[in-house]
């Protein structure tokens, strides 16, 4: 299959997904073979066609092999578009288009998130072989919804997930799902293990390491407004 037959098959499947006055454009530049696609929602219906429009919500930078990637469950596109800066190259390497205004970013975030997914119930896969480095550990960005955020972290020993003075100004939470290592929340450095759960307030430190040569594996959850 190529580009547009994938996105086809994914836009039938996302048209079920949507209301009436979901709107959200993105443009995919394929390198490999120069195809530009349009991809349209609005009045619910999702309309893909060739062609560049400097009027869109989004503009993605790919190839051929990460759609096919995404299309075989080998990555997620939020997985595959996960960047720490901006200025980061990710395989869907995204840039805000002419269209974009901030209220819309919360369709581009739902687009990304269950366009990709035709299959019913959609199913995510956990584990290092599906993962990208974002933040300074391997992450599966997983769900979202305006005010919640969720994903999948693994931090290998050498690593560490995030800085001092990276903060959010949401509630934020995690799950020590594996491992044992761990983490400066506000001004306290805390050991951390499998079973446990810690609550981060907003504006606070968060960062995470291991010493360890068995990785420090977590389920990290926002909410509130902005998340």
């Amino acid at each position: 299959m190529d580009a547009i037959e994938i996105f086809e098959e994914m836009g039938r499947s996302f048209e079920k997904k949507i209301d009436e006055d979901f709107e959200c454009s993105i443009q995919f530049n394929i390198s490999d073979t120069d195809d530009n696609i349009l991809i349209k929602i609005g009045n619910g219906e999702v309309r893909i066609t060739s062609g560049i429009d400097e009027g869109v919500d989004m503009i993605i930078d790919t190839t051929t092999e990460t759609i096919q990637d995404i299309y075989d469950r080998k990555i997620t596109a939020f997985a595959a578009a996960g960047k720490a800066d901006p200025s980061e190259p990710a395989p869907l390497d995204w840039t805000i288009g002419g269209g974009f205004r901030p209220a819309k970013m919360k369709n581009i975030y739902y687009t990304l998130m269950h366009f990709f997914h035709p299959e019913e119930p959609e199913k995510i896969k956990l584990g290092e072989e599906y993962s990208r480095m974002v933040h300074g550990g391997l992450a599966i960005p997983l769900y979202y919804h305006p005010g919640f955020r969720s994903a999948w972290y693994m931090i290998k020993k050498g690593e560490k997930l995030n800085e001092p003075g990276d903060t959010d100004p949401f509630p934020q939470g995690i799950v020590v799902i594996d491992g044992e290592g761990y983490a400066k929340i506000g001004d306290k450095t805390v050991e951390i293990k499998k079973n446990e759960s810690y609550y981060i307030p907003p504006n606070s430190d968060q960062v995470l390491w291991t010493d360890s040569d068995e990785p420090l594996v977590i389920i990290w959850l926002a909410w509130g407004e902005g998340a």
